[in-house]
């Protein structure tokens, strides 16, 4: 059987969340730098960022609660088989 950490679930989720901000910087980037500056443009872009805020906050809030030293077995129950 395998047994891992319960924090190497967080890797791809900072992966992901890294290439989420990478993502959204390019997008502020290529509205300010193409010249859509429009008022709504600005609104649209502030909703998109104040979002990705509100989730990361939450979860935040959430993550903070769970045991990460916990260990995940993977496997199959060997209940009633012998050892070998």
């Amino acid at each position: 059987m395998i047994s891992f950490p319960f924090a190497v679930i967080l890797l791809p989720y900072g992966l992901t969340v890294l290439f989420f901000a990478l993502m959204a910087t390019i997008n502020v980037f290529h509205l300010i730098h193409y010249g859509a500056t429009t008022g709504i443009s600005f609104i649209i872009t502030f909703l998109f960022l104040a979002g990705a805020v509100f989730i990361l906050f939450f979860t935040w809030q959430e993550l903070q609660a769970v045991n990460w030293n916990h260990m995940i077995t993977l496997g199959l129950p060997t209940v009633g088989a012998s050892s070998f």
